[in-house]
């Protein structure tokens, strides 16, 4: 199984996750914490604002690992930026935190009821690197507890420093592959903050490094619950979607993913190509298309979309071929991405030329020959081999597509041009000669395999049995003797063959010969006698050079002999009467 998001990314996912927030004091000091004045809502009083983050600021200075920015830094920062320390709102806040090189930033607001107590809401302790957030629980406090209400966040600051330092361990163990041992941290740190996307994400990536995919899947869906643009939950999400054969998930998460990357072509290509290697050619090519559509002209983009397509074709006729109903050629489904496939690599070879690469000029001509076009496919040969001309891959597929083509002697030129290039090429001159074979060209067939034979001697068996298989079909069993007889003689001229090989040879021979002189014979007259006689002796003579072979198929040779030998007989006593 491809897995490309695993642990070979665990040093960068610890960095994510760790990195930006505050686990540990920092060498230099403590991590800085941005709390402006609580902001009121309505008109309530904003002097309890000012008093509770003031007492707020006094209990995180307590922490040995975080200090607070003092009241004053964060006037003149605030008034740096053209602003007041007062109308910091969330989101200022947030910003000039960033500026200021403070990790964590305070955000909170107070309701003042009729009773003059205060309701603290919205209150959320932001890490300001990863932009994830700790949210503390809303409370009621009296008029003059503005101690009381800072304790209370204090109190639930020390959750989220839990929070975090069981999420550093849990990346630690992460990172050291002791996956049970980062589950119960990263659970640990769940607890504290149930909305930690950081956690929740570094959670799932452990379930997915123990094959826990439809788990990992199912944090993956809270992640993004939580933070939709996600984009390593998001990619994660679609790549475990194809593993799951969901294809119309995966191709929703990737489809969502790259459209926070609309204009880069590579995260498009990687992402098409892990839903391709996962399965979903078809998905790969959907988002390749959606970057054609922006940049028709680019060349990369069109030689995974080829590649894709050519996947999907191959696909779907091995579907068609598990499909009862299916009459035997190329499905419509198949014909449609061997096209989609031709016209992606043609504009490969019209941008790179000679840089082409060999495999995709050879699927071109292939995907011609499946969709049974062949002169299409000898055109496109002829031309890529003008760029291409030492490739012997592309000259032996020229030379299918010629011999398809009906075009032989070209198909076997380009073969010897295989040859040349490539000697110890392994299928080329047994191509030959079978295609000669096909051609009744025996003669010429068995020159051309001796030298393959020659050149591996090993090869003598399957050579012999080509031209016995051929001899066989086309001549025994259509009765056609004679073409019997000239393939079984040819094939015995071949070298190296075993014993068992020639007797099987020397039966089938004598029998096709036994088997044309009785048909020859049957006028039973002087001519047909003398023509007979030398044929049925010869017969005999193969009979007897048959081994064990007869008997290794049942047949019984005492008696085929004892046939033969009263054909001699009736043949010899008509000459002798003739005369």
């Amino acid at each position: 199984m491809v897995r490309p998001l695993k642990v070979s990314l665990s040093l960068v996912l610890v960095a994510l996750v760790v990195g930006p927030v505050a686990l540990h004091a920092q060498a230099q000091g403590r991590f800085r914490v941005l709390i402006p004045y609580f902001m009121p809502l309505g008109d309530a009083d904003d002097d309890f604002g000012k008093d509770a983050s003031k007492e707020l600021r006094k209990l995180i200075n307590t922490l040995a690992t975080h200090e607070p920015i003092e009241e004053k830094e964060i006037k003149d920062q605030a008034k740096r930026f053209d602003t007041k320390i007062q109308d910091l709102n969330c989101i200022l806040t947030r910003q000039l935190a960033s500026q200021i090189e403070a990790q964590v930033a305070l955000c909170a607001e107070y309701d003042e009821l009729p009773d003059k107590s205060w309701a603290l809401k919205n209150v959320v302790f932001w890490d300001i690197a990863s932009s994830e957030q700790f949210a503390v629980s809303d409370v009621t406090v009296g008029e003059k507890d503005d101690e009381i209400a800072a304790q209370h966040i204090f109190n639930e600051f020390d959750r989220y420093v839990q929070q975090i330092r069981a999420q550093g361990i849990c990346a630690d163990y992460y990172a050291s592959r002791q996956w049970e041992n980062a589950l119960r941290n990263c659970d640990q740190a769940l607890v504290l903050n149930p909305d930690g996307v950081a956690t929740r994400y570094l959670r799932g990536r452990i379930l997915y490094e123990q094959d826990n995919y439809t788990e990992s899947l199912g944090e993956m869906e809270k992640v993004l619950a939580l933070e939709p643009f996600h984009q390593e939950a998001l990619e994660l999400a679609g790549y475990m979607s194809a593993l799951r054969d969901d294809d119309d998930n995966a191709r929703e998460y990737y489809g969502r993913y790259l459209e926070l990357n609309p204009a880069n072509a590579a995260v498009r290509m990687r992402i098409a190509y892990d839903l391709a290697r996962a399965g979903d050619p078809v998905g790969g090519m959907q988002l390749i298309q959606i970057g054609l559509d922006v940049d028709a002209e680019n060349i990369d983009l069109w030689e995974q979309y080829g590649g894709f397509a050519f996947s999907a074709a191959l696909d779907a006729e091995q579907n068609a071929a598990l499909d009862a109903q299916n009459g035997g050629g190329v499905s419509p489904e198949a014909q449609g991405y061997y096209r989609e496939a031709i016209n992606a690599y043609e504009k490969v070879f019209e941008g790179k030329g000679a840089e082409t690469p060999v495999g995709h000029l050879r699927n071109i001509i292939a995907a011609y020959i499946q969709l049974d076009e062949v002169a299409s496919a000898v055109e496109v040969g002829a031309r890529v081999l003008q760029t291409h001309a030492q490739e012997d891959v592309l000259w032996s597929i020229y030379a299918d597509a010629l011999q398809r083509n009906e075009q032989l002697d070209e198909a076997i030129t380009a073969l010897d041009r295989v040859r040349e290039i490539n000697p110890s090429h392994p299928s080329a001159t047994l191509r030959q000669g079978n295609w000669l074979i096909q051609a009744g060209r025996i003669e010429d067939a068995v020159t051309v395999l001796k030298e393959a034979v020659a050149d591996d001697p090993a090869r003598a068996e399957q050579v012999a049995r080509m031209i016995f298989a051929d001899a066989y079909q086309r001549g025994y069993q259509e009765k056609n003797y004679q073409y019997a007889i000239a393939g079984m003689a040819a094939a015995k001229e071949l070298p190296d063959l075993s014993e068992a090989m020639v007797s099987q040879l020397n039966f089938w021979h004598g029998f096709s010969v036994y088997q044309a002189a009785v048909l020859e014979q049957a006028p039973q007259t002087l001519p047909t006698a003398q023509a007979t006689l030398p044929q049925f002796q010869a017969a005999i003579n193969l009979f007897n050079q048959s081994g064990a072979y007869p008997a290794s198929v049942n047949v019984n040779l005492s008696e085929l002999l004892a046939n033969a030998n009263t054909y001699v007989e009736i043949q010899d006593a008509i000459i002798k009467r003739g005369r």
